[in-house]
């Protein structure tokens, strides 16, 4: 299994920007600039860009024939954006991790087999986006990630020195 990754793509900052006709310009200039990604499948993150620095906000999965260009700006998930991109200060992005055929490196189309992958990928980025922002918006898949604690490896940060058994899985892990 193999995915590549596209972005930053700007997205809309406020409801009113994501009228059907701006929506519809967003699709068409991604689609000019890596064809048939907005119908590709994966994995979507929304962010807040300030400077050189991007804040996860919510991450998103689509496995559904119409891909991305049908799931990310529906009115729930654009809820999201709206309301982080009034928390944090910066430009919204979204970044499309899509999923690709390995052998002739065209984005695949929706399967079964696909979306069991793409959701176990959506696992984890959403424990990554929580780990670079605690306040990100997804409300599933993320009880483990809230409330697991491993000191010095996952959860909170330990005060002090790390023990030489943290240190140790810490480098081992590349932490």
């Amino acid at each position: 299994m193999r995915y590549e990754v596209h972005g930053p793509f700007w997205s809309p900052r406020v409801q009113s920007e994501a009228s059907a006709e701006a929506l519809r310009a967003f699709w068409d200039e991604m689609q000019d600039m890596v064809p048939g990604l907005p119908r590709a499948i994966g994995i979507y993150v929304f962010s807040t860009c300030h400077g050189n620095t991007f804040t996860p906000w919510y991450v998103g999965k689509t496995n559904a024939k119409a891909g991305f260009r049908g799931e990310i700006f529906q009115d729930h998930k654009l809820g999201h954006y709206v309301d982080a991109s009034e928390l944090k200060r910066g430009h919204p992005a979204i970044h499309l991790i899509a999923k690709v055929e390995p052998v002739r490196g065209n984005f695949c189309k929706a399967s079964q087999q696909s979306g069991r992958e793409i959701d176990e990928l959506e696992t984890v980025m959403i424990g990554m986006a929580l780990r670079a922002n605690p306040d990100v918006r997804n409300s599933k898949k993320t009880w483990f990630n809230r409330t697991c604690q491993v000191p010095g490896i996952i959860g909170d940060t330990l005060t002090g020195r790390p023990s030489e058994a943290v240190a140790t899985l810490r480098n081992t892990l590349k932490l």
